[in-house]
């Protein structure tokens, strides 16, 4: 092999012993991750428990449901935050044209599908990686997403909490029918000083360097996306699998309180009998005790599971996951949950969700804003101009994921703001067409109030009135004119 600086840590890789580049606590968390992406895809029949005693032809013929909570509630997480358009404003038109370049091949109008993706990696993976590459041909970045269990960290060794290495390794399909050369290692090695790119074959113990240079940016063009930041790792923390415990405990009870209905559904005859006992089927099909004795007997027992039990359980379960995860409850059990509210008890219910979207808006606003000074900075540096990512200036802003509220709780708001001129009518026009613009909606309102005042109507009301007194002048034109309808006089006037 080629002496470079990376040879040690590609030694390992390469001759399965990458274990050691990982701590006890990552090599598990790794497994728990792979078990988090069965449940996500729906491949939780494997995790069905087979009880001790329990015959594999018993285990495979049983029912096992499964119930897909865990993609379920990922899916939520995402679409309160990702899967909702987000803006990004540079303070230079130079760089925003070069970030709108970059994302418009992956972008669909407002949304942008890819960081969708990554954050479904990261609430599963617990992070995503999102390198940022450049295309020669093209002249413009574009990224690729990382799941966290192909990626390794190792720090500097003068600074232990800033990342020094980044390793990414996975293995690949490369559809050769030959055994050695079906399976390959692609291995990518980046710091802040060169970079490689070798592939190599597990089962012959082979690598080849195929391509290698020197670090032209000066940092590793690559961002971390993570539901929450750990103190102690480089690696993010998710709650994805306190989910899947939940669900696994759900599906495995699920299937016992199945199986305990077909083998209880049946109620069980005990014959008594001091001699032998000939049992046969009747031609009309019922059963025929011949030869028992007197002392004998017959009789049925059925048994009573406890069905309602377990069903509390479940229902406890579904509760616990929803206290877990803090989804709205429409997201665990539709049928319950699709009732007609208005926006402020919508506003109440959701508040646990918004809690969990404004918190992954918080921990994955840092990331965005890093990876769009990255990409232009990578872009520029391609293209003859240095450029430090901290010398870049953006605005990041995310989806107001907080419900609307009915026409009638929006009309009573909006009239006590402007009682005490919170708002004016310019900021109620604006609500209503946000692509105008201030100037343009104070022309619209002077307007109306010239047409209104040709018209004849003028404030309705003085201003100075309360709301009590204007109440009781609506009141009584209401009487009177109840009044007239039914023949009664009007009141004379006292004075």
């Amino acid at each position: 092999m080629a002496n470079t600086g990376f040879g040690s840590t590609i030694d390992r890789i390469v001759n399965s012993s990458l274990s050691d580049l990982l701590t006890k606590e990552r090599q598990d968390e790794i497994r728990q991750i792979g078990k988090a992406w069965d449940f996500y895809y729906g491949f939780q029949e494997a995790y069905i428990k087979q009880y001790r005693g329990e015959l594999k032809e018993d285990y495979d013929d049983k029912d096992k449901p499964t119930f897909n909570y865990t993609k379920a509630i990922v899916d939520e997480y995402v679409n309160g935050v990702m899967a909702k358009p987000v803006g990004f404003k540079f303070k230079s038109d130079d760089h925003q044209k070069v970030w709108d370049a970059t994302t418009d091949p992956i972008r669909f109008f407002k949304l942008v599908p890819f960081f969708k993706k990554c954050q479904r990696i990261a609430e599963i993976s617990n992070t995503c990686v999102v390198m940022i590459r450049y295309n020669k041909d093209t002249r413009l970045c574009y990224f690729e997403e990382i799941r966290g269990e192909f990626v390794h960290f190792l720090p500097k060794e003068d600074n232990p909490k800033e990342i020094g290495t980044l390793v990414i390794a996975y293995l690949f399909d490369t559809g050769i029918p030959e055994p050695t050369k079906r399976i390959m290692k692609r291995i990518e090695v980046w710091d802040q000083n060169k970079w490689e790119l070798w592939l190599a074959s597990p089962y012959a113990g082979e690598q080849k360097l195929l391509d290698s240079g020197p670090n032209p940016y000066g940092f590793i063009p690559a961002m971390r996306l993570m539901p929450d930041e750990d103190d102690n790792t480089f690696y993010g923390i998710s709650k994805i699998n306190d989910i899947v415990k939940v669900n696994e405990i759900y599906n495995n009870l699920w299937t016992s309180l199945i199986r305990i209905c077909v083998m209880q559904s049946f109620s069980i005859l005990v014959v008594k009998s001091d001699g032998e006992v000939n049992l046969t089927v009747a031609p009309t099909r019922f059963l025929k005790l011949e030869n028992t004795a007197e002392a004998g007997g017959a009789s049925y027992i059925t048994p009573n599971p406890k069905i309602a039990e377990v069903e509390a359980v479940l229902m406890d379960l579904k509760s616990e996951l929803q206290n877990v995860s803090h989804v709205p409850t429409e997201v665990i059990a539709s049928a319950r949950g699709m009732t007609t509210e208005s926006g402020y008890a919508l506003r109440i219910r959701r508040i646990p969700i918004e809690q969990e979207w404004e918190s992954r808006r918080m921990s994955y606003g840092p990331s965005l804003r890093d990876l769009s000074r990255m990409t232009v900075a990578v872009d520029s540096i391609n293209k003859g101009i240095q450029l430090r990512p901290e010398d870049v200036s953006v605005a990041v802003k995310f989806t107001d994921t907080v419900p609307v509220l009915a026409p009638q709780e929006q009309l009573l708001s909006d009239e006590q703001d402007l009682r005490y001129n919170l708002i004016t009518p310019v900021d109620l026009l604006l609500r209503k067409y946000p692509g105008m613009s201030r100037e343009e909606a104070k022309d619209v309102i002077k307007k109306n109030q010239e047409e209104m005042e040709a018209l004849g109507f003028n404030n309705f009301g003085d201003d100075n009135e309360t709301e009590f007194e204007r109440l009781k002048i609506r009141m009584g034109q209401k009487e009177q004119k109840v009044n007239a309808e039914v023949g009664i006089p009007p009141k004379e006037k006292t004075e």
